[in-house]
């Protein structure tokens, strides 16, 4: 049977590497380099973090949509929704808050820029959950069975991994080759061997409940101790509408004319298509500085690169030009941007990358000629999220947001 990190390597032809080497401006012997490297750090990874109900739930849906199945295009066209979908929730599932932990060491390693390996881990990170989603799907694979083959076969590509990144994720114990193997439970099947395994999910329940009902006891109002305060009002409905955009096939896209006579295409019920109903309606005339803080509009397609605050992935571009058309169409209008992140990292780690993303919308806008309409900018971290640090990533997708309003001075 071949190994999975060489059947991995394998499915990166030759032709896939110069491909993405023309596209990063990279030599094609570093981004090769580069690649042998992001497949070995996922799979040791994999070994220390990837034994969760969740990263299973990612693996055992690339199987079933087998986004392996059209591997030669991965890097010839834009990503599959689908392909890029999952390929997110696996990294960033995996990897949590430790994103440049991972990503730097291996640009240090293989001498290609930071920009060019956070694109390089978003274009892998679909082969590698599709080839492990496949083993599960279609060989009837356990993630406890992936573990302990990947287990057997680390010193095929140990050394591969960036000593940076073992050091940063904590890999020795997991790659040690005398550490004691990942071996599959007993399953004993006599008498009442199943009893204490009974009392002891009941008495961790009775505490999970003892403990909640405390938690909620001793819950107080926070004081916000930034300069704004986000009401969420006519934006709770946007919000949990995020499920009906996560999908864009199923979506209708259609032309809109704007005042100065520029057609754009957009998504009926988008951002868009929200925002110049607006900047139409009686209510935006009538509307005092208060009232339109209580007026968000979410960026419902738009995404930036894994790992990046700087960086957007090429088809959000189409989202960002619209926005500007916008603005050009409505000069009077102004806005400010905020970023919101979820609660996967430290308070200032997320504020820090909410507040960089905002500031990088700025610029881009500024750059497209409507930067003077942007008036201010602010991140909010992790402080509205709705979802915990261990919910699913789809869940916690809906935290992670660019959204906007508009000012009245």
């Amino acid at each position: 049977m071949t190994q999975f990190y060489d059947a991995l390597k394998a499915l990166i032809s030759p032709a896939m590497i110069t491909r993405a080497s023309t596209m990063l401006n990279e030599k094609d012997s570093n981004v090769a380099k580069a690649s042998s490297s992001i497949v070995a750090s996922f799979l040791g990874v994999m070994l220390k973090k990837g034994n969760t109900p969740q990263i299973r739930e990612i693996l055992e849906e690339s199987g079933r949509l087998n986004i392996l199945a059209e591997v030669k295009d991965l890097w010839m066209n834009d990503l599959t929704h689908d392909q890029q979908r999952l390929g997110d929730n696996f990294t960033q599932t995996l990897l949590g808050d430790k994103a440049a932990d991972f990503s730097d060491p291996i640009a240090s390693n293989s001498g290609i820029s930071q920009v060019a390996t956070n694109k390089l881990v978003s274009m892998i990170a679909p082969i590698v959950s599709g080839y492990l989603g496949n083993k599960m799907v279609q060989e009837n694979y356990s993630l406890h069975g992936l573990l302990r083959e990947i287990d057997k076969e680390k010193g095929n590509f140990s050394t591969l991994i960036p000593s940076g990144l073992v050091r940063n994720f904590g890999l020795s114990d997991v790659l040690d080759k005398n550490a004691a193997p990942v071996e599959k439970a007993e399953e004993k099947k006599s008498g009442m061997g199943w009893l204490p395994w009974v009392i002891l999910v009941i008495v961790l329940l009775l505490l999970f409940f003892w403990w909640r009902s405390c938690r909620n006891t001793d819950r107080t109002d926070e004081v916000v101790a930034y300069s704004e305060q986000v009401t969420v009002t006519g934006d709770t409905t946007r919000r949990q509408d995020n499920a009906r955009v996560a999908t864009n096939a199923n979506r209708e896209r259609y032309e809109i004319t704007l005042p100065n006579n520029v057609r754009l295409q957009a998504y009926r019920g988008g951002v868009e298509d929200d925002m110049i109903q607006f900047l139409n309606s009686d209510e935006y005339k009538n509307a005092s500085e208060n009232d339109l803080k209580e007026k968000w509009f979410e960026f419902d397609d738009l995404a930036f690169v894994f790992g990046s605050s700087t960086e957007l992935r090429n088809e959000s571009q189409t989202q960002l030009n619209n926005i500007a058309e916008i603005l050009k169409a409505y000069p009077n209008a102004r806005i400010k941007i905020a970023g919101f992140a979820d609660k996967v990292g430290t308070e200032q780690a997320n504020m820090e990358i909410s507040r960089e993303r905002a500031k990088t919308i700025e610029k881009m806008l500024d750059e497209k000629g409507v930067g003077r309409q942007v008036v201010r900018t602010e991140g909010y971290g992790d402080e509205y999220a709705k979802h915990s640090a261990s919910a699913s990533n789809d869940e916690r997708a809906e935290d992670r947001e660019i959204a906007l309003r508009f000012v009245k001075r």
